[in-house]
């Protein structure tokens, strides 16, 4: 066996010949190329992970710094509102250093690699254009707001005898060029930056800084166009005449109250002085003497009571506050012999708002007003103690001008808190309780284009506005307890809108004075503690209202169909009982052709009035444009 297995060996040795060691050596070449080949493949793959690892590094740094400058540009507004100049020259510094690093770290050979890969390209593009863009929008902006800040104590802005410092605007006015171009070249680099093919390790910092932008960039803009015009208003070059009215949402009208309560304000270099009463008794007085304000069209007057124009009590029942302030300043140009430089106009909840900031204010009879109690002691409170005072309702009228008087005093004492109030006046202009009226073009401009003026749209291009609105018709002061909530729905296809309002009677059987209980009520066969009201339904230029609930209203012979600056209106009386709920409704036909962006108005009342638009409304929210 074993010398068998020996000849095969043998044999087997032999019959090869030369070709064994030629064989054996193709084989070792064949194992050396192959294992350099794994091991320069081994390499390769180790070091494009390596290679990833270090990008991947960088990239993380660079999120890290961008999202950490972000974070401190948000305290920025604070900072500013507390004149912390040495906080916001650290927060500056720290900002400019985590910018630069982030610009640093996404440069070089490794980002020019990875911008070679397709689906890698955007993402770094995005990132380095980012980083870019932040640390020269910090560079511009922070050094210019530092020396804004070092200059002007924005913190105080209260002058002695009351009013508001306009120097420290005056010295904006220099420096708000150079900051609104660093924001706005800003936006342009944010705004172009093509988030489609973007990780969200790379959309997480962009979104977050382009917010930051996208609302300072436009505020910006706009605080620069009409600064000049502000300082105007404020008396900067010249003595200003304003009326200040305090609609009362007890007796509701259209844009908010009856405006029993008016002060006449001049505003002189920023220095506020309330006129005395006395010397506008003969203004008060044409208010209430049943002459015609004004020559307005027969369309327009036919959507109203008689008494529209003739008394000033009721020269809110219009939707349209520019009608409103041109009814007061014609009744201040027959009385006065000069017109008025605008009409403001708020209520008390925006009083309440802004005792949030001002704290609680003495008033004349001993007691304080207080963000908790303002709108309660103004509109219920003040009819349980003067209601049956005999005197037609003046005394509560005098008590309800003497509160708005003392705060607005206390407001142009400015011993406040400027972000914290504009934060508090911005709500109230959300709720729609802040309307703004001017002479002046520019001033007009201004309050037009950031939705101040109240105004019914002679057009659909800025916004297309649909409405329901409530006069009171009892003669009362029920509406304290009455609370809405509006709600809309669209048919995008059919360029459909309806728009319905649920209102609530919350009257409780404790209030029992008369001035409050309707005073019309008995004529019509009412309980006293029913609402008679008004309901107004206004359709955009070009629409036209399809249907209605109620359709004929509750007393059919007080319907009424007009027209005010283009826009449909109709008028439906309802009722409503103590402790009632109903709702009413109406459908609006829009024009074709281009809209602007649905804009959803209601009267404001004492409370809050939630809106309610459905996702349906999202075409007409963004606007149409077919």
């Amino acid at each position: 066996m074993i010398a068998d297995a020996s000849s095969r060996r043998d044999r087997s040795r032999r019959s090869g010949g030369d070709e064994a060691p030629e064989r054996s050596s193709r084989a070792s070449l064949a194992a050396t190329i192959t294992g350099w080949t794994l091991g320069a493949l081994g390499f390769a793959v180790f070091g494009a992970a390596a290679v990833a690892l270090a990008f991947a590094h960088q990239a993380g740094v660079v999120r890290t710094d961008l999202l950490g400058a972000q974070a401190k540009l948000s305290f920025v507004p604070q900072i500013v509102a507390n004149r912390d100049i040495a906080g916001l020259n650290q927060v500056s510094g720290e900002v400019l250093e985590q910018t630069n690093r982030a610009d640093a770290n996404s440069s070089g050979p490794l980002w020019d690699l990875a911008s070679s890969l397709p689906l890698v390209r955007d993402n770094t593009e995005a990132v380095q254009n980012l980083t870019a863009m932040t640390r020269e929008l910090t560079a511009r902006a922070l050094p210019p707001t530092v020396a804004l800040l070092s200059a002007s104590d924005f913190s105080s802005l209260a002058v002695e005898g009351g009013g508001i410092n306009l120097e420290p605007f005056r010295a904006a006015e220099g420096a708000l060029p150079e900051i609104t171009a660093a924001f706005t070249d800003a936006k342009v680099v944010t705004d172009g930056i093509d988030r489609t093919n973007l990780l969200p390790i790379v959309t997480e910092p962009l979104d977050q800084v382009a917010q930051i932008v996208d609302q300072a960039a436009p505020s910006l803009t706009l605080v620069q166009k009409y600064l000049p015009s502000l300082l105007a208003a404020a008396g900067a070059d010249g003595p200003k005449t304003y009326l200040v009215l305090f609609q009362n949402n007890a007796e509701i009208r259209a844009t908010g109250g009856n405006p029993a309560a008016s002060s006449v304000m001049v505003v002189d270099n920023g220095r506020i002085e309330l006129k005395e009463q006395s010397d506008s008794m003969a203004f008060y007085a044409a208010g209430q003497a049943g002459r015609s304000a004004l020559d307005l069209p027969e369309s327009t007057l036919a959507l109203y009571p008689d008494t529209f124009t003739r008394y000033s009590q009721d020269f809110t029942f219009s939707p349209d506050f520019p009608t409103t302030a041109r009814l007061f300043e014609s009744l201040w140009k027959r009385t006065d012999g000069s017109q008025f430089d605008g009409v403001i106009s708020i209520d008390p909840v925006v009083l309440a708002h802004m005792l949030e900031v001002l704290g609680p204010v003495d008033l004349p009879t001993g007691e304080q007003i207080t963000a908790e109690n303002a709108v309660k002691l103004v509109l219920s409170d003040a009819y349980q103690r003067y209601g049956d005072a005999g005197d037609n309702g003046r005394s509560s009228d005098e008590f309800f001008a003497a509160v708005s008087s003392t705060v607005f005093s206390r407001l142009a004492a400015g011993q406040w808190n400027p972000i914290a109030m504009f934060d508090q006046l911005t709500r109230s202009a959300q709720e729609q309780r802040i309307n703004l009226w001017f002479t002046d073009e520019q001033a007009q401009a201004l309050v037009t284009e950031v939705g101040l003026d109240g105004g019914l749209r002679g057009d659909n291009a800025a916004s297309t506005q649909l409405g329901i609105y409530l006069n009171d018709f009892s003669v009362s002061k029920l509406e304290y307890h009455l609370s809405t909530e509006v709600f809309a729905s669209c048919n995008a296809a059919d360029r459909t809108v309806n728009v319905s309002m649920n209102m609530r009677n919350g009257i409780t059987d404790d209030i029992t004075n008369a001035y409050t209980l309707g005073f019309r009520n008995s004529s019509y066969g009412l309980p006293p503690r029913t609402m008679m009201l008004d309901t107004l339904f206004f359709a955009p230029p070009g629409a036209a209202i399809t249907a209605m609930d109620p359709g004929q209203g509750d007393i059919a012979s007080l319907s009424r169909s007009g027209n005010e600056n283009g826009n449909t209106g109709e008028s439906r009386m309802v009722t409503l009982g103590q402790n009632e709920t109903r709702t009413v409704s109406y459908t609006v036909q829009l024009p074709s052709g281009p809209l602007g962006p649905l804009d959803l108005r209601h009267t404001p009342t004492a409370s809050d009035t939630p809106v309610t638009i459905d996702p349906s409304c999202d075409p007409f929210v963004a606007g149409f444009s077919s």
